[in-house]
């Protein structure tokens, strides 16, 4: 297969993707608002406890990278961050089993796997800065 034609597939399926997409935004925008389905308050993302989250885990993959750096390349650090967010993720699922009174906030999950990502991202800009 040429250049060209590749180009061309490439291009069709772009188009049926973006026509997909089109449609199932047309779905939701005009399905009855009871029939959606509850969307959690995000703007909770931003509260204190959150921004604890969001550092602790944030500083669990920059130490996990550090770690691993004996590789420095992005894939080591990826690992660094998909462990720290697992961990995370690990950590609020407990919460909800453990019986300790506390309960799984999908919203702390999302915090904590942030704070892993930047962590993981502040490590591989200043490897490659140096």
């Amino acid at each position: 297969m040429n250049g060209g034609a590749s180009k061309q597939s490439n291009r069709h399926i772009q188009r049926y993707l973006a026509a997909f997409y089109a449609l199932l935004l047309a779905v939701a925008s005009l399905l009855p608002g009871k029939n959606l389905p509850k969307i959690p308050d995000w703007s909770r993302l931003f509260s204190p406890d959150k921004v604890a989250h969001f550092g602790a885990y944030g500083l669990f993959a920059l130490l996990l990278s550090v770690c691993f750096s004996e590789r420095r390349n992005l894939t080591t650090t990826a690992k660094a961050v998909i462990l720290a967010s697992a961990f995370g993720a690990s950590m609020e699922v407990l919460q909800a089993v453990a019986g300790t009174g506390r309960s799984f906030d999908l919203i702390d999950m999302v915090a904590n796997c942030l704070g892993a990502v930047l962590g993981g991202l502040v490590f591989f800009v200043f490897q490659r800065t140096k």
